[in-house]
């Protein structure tokens, strides 16, 4: 058990049957007939519970449990083998046994009849896929299909024929039936796990499409309203208008980037599972088996489709938040040579206010010259009427008269000084 482990460990993406294969790869190995994968979808904060649930098998079987970190895990219950494998956002649960020895009872039996029951009905997180595989060595005389519906492709270098129709029977499990007359547990384990890769990478990319959907009837509300704004840039509302039109753009921004947001990493993941799908694809080298559709006719015509909603909603999101951002330039534009206008009336208003104090501060210079001389030459004649007490012959109204002028000069001069001392020096 340890060293199929580490077999496993070293190869985590290959050869799924068995792992004694890859010490014999060229000898024609019976390989198990069934097989059957459930991806059940726990976000990327569920591998705990996922590792959890894989420790209680192993539990219950009385194997090895899985390590705290561990992210996959194979488990030998005698007549069946389980592969446990954590990817980002999806747990694939594979189990492998063999085949009934009835042909006709093949396609009654699964791979998952033999583990405990209790046990699969408790996987954590949601179903997301789920697919059965029989490999054969006949060809069976009937499909487990609709005759029209059947998808039919010769890959890996015509040595397997492939048949599905991957629609969800009704136990909800997608079936798939491989012919190999000549098994190689190499090139029968490589195109099972591209088949099971295929399925589960093509529901993971179609996630976005109901979201696309959903998405589609809001991104028309912000078409409307920013066509709607773009309208009513063109008519001159007055500065006040254009400032409310300016706030309901910034919101409508706001919300675009938030719808954008909440659908940008869905959308890149269905591109990157889409990616997937089309390189697992063309590993299988497909030949088209009597005029069928082969399995890349299948994905071209539904989920090609569906992924160019999403690309096309994607590019509408940056579409009109593009839009709604040139919308609000125009409106800012607008809103600042109107501003710049408000400025220079105001400037004009603020120069004439200035020059009328201008005039007002020389008037009161003025009446602040007459009556500081007045109350100065007030006080010289009081000097004056005194000195002509002492004087004889002294005149105090002339001599008041005569120094006048020179009070008034006086006056101006030292009120001039101080403006100029207050103003700088201008």
């Amino acid at each position: 058990m340890r060293r199929q482990a580490l077999q496993w460990k070293f190869h985590p993406q290959r050869d799924l049957l068995l792992a004694e294969a890859h010490a014999r790869p060229s000898t024609p190995v019976q390989a198990p007939h069934l097989a059957s994968r459930i991806a059940t979808m726990s976000g990327e904060g569920g591998v705990g519970a996922d590792r959890a649930h894989m420790a209680a098998l192993c539990r219950k079987i009385g194997t090895s449990e899985p390590g705290p970190d561990a992210r996959w895990c194979v488990v030998d219950g005698g007549t069946w083998r389980l592969r446990w494998e954590r990817h980002t956002e999806i747990s694939t649960w594979t189990v492998f046994r063999d085949s009934p020895a009835t042909p006709d009872f093949m396609f009654e039996a699964t791979a998952l009849d033999l583990i405990p029951q209790d046990w699969l009905a408790g996987l954590p997180g949601e179903v997301l896929g789920a697919a059965h595989v029989v490999l054969s060595t006949l060809a069976p005389e009937h499909l487990p299909f609709a005759d029209s519906d059947v998808i039919a492709a010769r890959v890996a270098n015509g040595t397997i024929d492939v048949f599905s129709d991957f629609r969800p029977g009704p136990d909800s499990f997608t079936r798939f039936v491989m012919v190999q007359s000549d098994p190689n547990l190499v090139t029968a384990g490589r195109v099972l796990q591209q088949l099971f890769e295929i399925e589960t990478y093509r529901l993971l990319a179609l996630l976005a499409f109901p979201l696309a959907n959903s998405t589609s009837a809001t991104l028309a509300r912000f078409e409307a309203e920013a066509a709607a704004s773009a309208m009513q840039v063109a008519d001159e509302g007055g500065v006040e208008a254009d400032r409310n039109l300016l706030s309901r753009l910034a919101a409508l921004a706001g919300q675009a980037e938030a719808l954008v947001g909440a659908t940008t990493y869905r959308f890149a993941a269905a591109r990157a599972y889409e990616g997937l799908v089309q390189e697992r694809i063309g590993q299988l080298r497909e030949q088209a088996i009597d005029g069928r559709p082969t399995i890349s006719d299948f994905m071209e015509r539904r989920l090609a489709p569906a992924m160019r909603t999403c690309v096309a909603v994607g590019d509408r999101q940056r579409d009109v938040i593009e839009r709604i951002a040139r919308t609000t330039q125009m409106l800012n534009t607008r809103v600042e040579v109107a501003s710049e206008a408000i400025n220079v009336g105001l400037l004009a208003s603020m120069d004439r206010r200035s020059q009328e104090q201008l005039r007002l501060q020389q008037t009161v210079e003025g009446l602040s010259v007459a009556a500081i001389s007045y109350y100065s030459l007030g006080l010289i004649h009081f000097a004056m009427e005194g000195l002509s007490e002492a004087v004889f012959h002294f005149n105090a109204k002339a001599a008041t008269g005569l120094s006048a002028p020179f009070v008034v000069l006086g006056v101006w001069y030292i009120l001039r000084q101080l403006r100029k001392d207050i103003s700088g020096g201008k």
